[in-house]
């Protein structure tokens, strides 16, 4: 299972052009990537489902899907501990549109049935003393499918809506594959809770909201600087992880005096769920 290894620190609104600036200067990244996401945390209700009870008919499916292995690999994580689940799907073209229309349009075909990416997230490790202090790393797990297709596995697998939200993001990378982040989330949306994943067809399309006229959750954005680590072949995944340390490590002194890395409480970050509301 790959692990994400990474950097956090805030960046104050008022800060934002000039950290935009420095970050498309060291990076020499050109264009840079403005991106609008909803995200859904889903959920299940039913605690004594377990894994992915849908799993059994992609491995019979023929051909087998592409994403089989990321599917086995949730199935084996969920069969042991429930999990806050994220779904995620681009909506900047949309929300381009809403903004230059002055009001929310509805999802586009394309956007609806166009590619979601189902993520899982573990908590992250706790200190060691052989990884830098301010460096942060879990395990993730990515499912690519096309909307309708995912939303009606997960539902099959009993999980629901718990909430949503849209953040934004600038993306830059540079030559050592580290993707740097700045990042921030818009109020949630209203939506009942539990929510299904599934609409009927009869339902209204999903509206995409005007961005121009949405608040920010806070007056900060926060900026991450990340590496994928693949865990294949494991008996290298030792010497990958301590390479991605020594990357984001000189990232961090790199950007000393810019830029502020924090020491950030795991717990933040915790996605396990026994049951109880995450509110």
């Amino acid at each position: 299972m790959p692990v994400e290894v990474f950097l956090i620190t805030v960046v104050p609104a008022a800060d934002t052009t000039k950290a935009r600036s420095v970050l498309h200067g060291y990076t020499e990244t050109r264009p840079v990537t403005h991106r609008f996401t909803r995200v859904r945390h889903v959920r299940r209700l039913d605690q004594s489902i377990r894994g992915i009870p849908i799993l059994r008919s992609l491995q019979s499916s023929n051909p087998k899907p592409d994403s089989l292995a990321q599917w086995q690999d949730l199935h084996s994580t969920l069969s042991r501990q429930q999990y806050m689940l994220t779904e995620r799907v681009d909506i900047t073209q949309d929300a381009e549109a809403a903004v230059a229309a002055g009001q929310p349009v509805p999802m586009s075909e394309q956007t609806q049935k166009g590619e979601r990416i189902l993520r899982f997230n573990d908590f992250p490790d706790p200190p060691n003393p052989r990884v830098p202090q301010t460096v942060m790393q879990r395990k993730q797990i990515d499912i690519r499918e096309p909307g309708p297709l995912l939303e009606q596995h997960m539902a099959d697998s009993g999980f629901s809506v718990a909430n949503e939200y849209i953040e934004e993001t600038y993306h830059w990378w540079d030559n050592n594959n580290l993707e740097f982040v700045l990042w921030r989330q818009y109020n949630d949306l209203p939506n009942p809770t539990p929510a299904p994943l599934v609409q009927a067809p009869d339902q209204a399309n999903w509206m995409v909201p005007d961005m121009s006229k949405m608040e920010p959750v806070a007056p900060f954005w926060m900026l991450y600087v990340r590496a994928l680590v693949d865990a294949n072949p494991v008996d290298r995944m030792a010497e990958r992880m301590a390479e991605a340390h020594g990357r984001l490590g000189k990232v961090e002194k790199e950007l000393e005096g810019v830029f502020s890395f924090m020491v950030f409480d795991r717990r933040a970050l915790d996605t396990r769920y026994t049951g109880e509301d995450p509110e």
